[in-house]
C-alpha cells in the first residue's frame, strides 16, 4: 500500500504554480546501464565540467568504461509506448463501504517497442541484457526525437543524475515481415511503481545523444 504521512502535516501541501509546460517527445533510443556498481555505489553523473550529464565528455567516458558503469546505447527504437501504471485496488459490492473500492497502491507501468531490420548479432548482444534486469541491478536513459534526455534526479544534489531502473526486460526474438514490412524484434520492459516521482528531463549542452553517442565498430 502507499506509505502516507501520520500523523499527516497541520495543513496541505501547497501545489507549486505550473510555470513551464514540461513533456518528453518520442523515445527513439535507449541506453542501459548497471544500478549500481560492485561495491553498491550508485552509478551517476555528477556535476562538473567534463562529468556533468549535458557534456558529452561525461558520456563518451562512460561508453568507453571497463567495469559496472559502463554504458552502452541501442539502435534506433520505434513505435515506442508507455502506458501509466493503473490503480490497484481492494474490495468493492459487499466487501467495502457503498461498494466503493479502496485504492491500495499502483501497478508497474509497462514499456514496449520495435526494432526493425536489426541484424541479429545485435539483439544477440542485447539479449544479456535481460540478466542484468533479472538481478534487478539495470536501468536505462531515454532519449527523444529531440536529443532530450530522461533520467532520475537527486533530490539533495539536484545537478546529479541516475538511470531509471526497469524490471522485467524481454527482447523477442526475430520476426519475419515478409512481403509487407520489415523484419522485427520486439523489446519491453516494467518501470516501478512511482518511478517518475523524480523523473528529469535534461537538455545537453554539446552533443546530440541520437547521433553523437554511437559505439565504436
Amino acid at each position: 500500500m502507499q506509505i502516507c504521512q501520520c500523523p499527516a502535516n497541520a495543513s496541505l501541501t501547497t501545489i507549486p504554480a505550473v510555470a513551464c509546460a514540461e513533456n518528453f517527445g518520442q523515445i527513439q533510443k535507449i541506453a542501459f546501464q548497471r544500478l549500481t556498481l560492485a561495491d553498491g555505489t550508485k552509478n551517476s553523473f555528477t556535476a562538473g565540467d567534463t562529468t556533468a550529464i549535458k557534456k558529452l565528455a561525461a558520456w563518451t567516458a562512460k561508453m568507453a568504461a571497463t567495469n559496472g558503469s559502463k554504458i552502452v546505447v541501442s539502435p534506433f527504437v520505434q513505435a515506442p509506448t508507455v502506458e501509466p501504471g493503473d490503480a490497484r485496488t481492494f474490495g468493492g459490492g459487499n466487501d467495502t463501504l457503498g461498494g466503493v473500492e479502496i485504492n491500495i497502491g499502483r501497478n508497474p507501468t509497462p514499456f514496449s517497442g520495435v526494432f526493425r531490420s536489426t541484424p541479429q548479432s545485435v539483439i544477440k548482444i542485447m539479449k544479456e541484457l535481460q540478466c542484468e534486469a533479472i538481478a534487478g541491478n539495470l536501468g536505462v536513459f531515454l532519449f527523444d526525437e529531440n536529443g532530450a534526455i530522461a533520467a532520475i534526479q537527486d533530490q539533495t544534489t539536484a545537478t546529479t543524475f541516475y538511470p531509471i531502473p526497469i524490471r522485467s526486460l524481454f527482447i523477442s526474438d526475430k520476426g519475419f515481415g515478409g512481403l509487407e514490412a520489415p523484419d522485427s524484434n520486439n523489446i519491453s520492459w516494467q518501470f516501478l511503481p512511482n518511478y517518475s516521482d523524480n523523473l528529469a528531463i535534461v537538455v545537453p549542452d554539446d552533443f546530440n545523444p541520437l547521433t553523437d553517442l554511437v559505439p565504436a565498430t
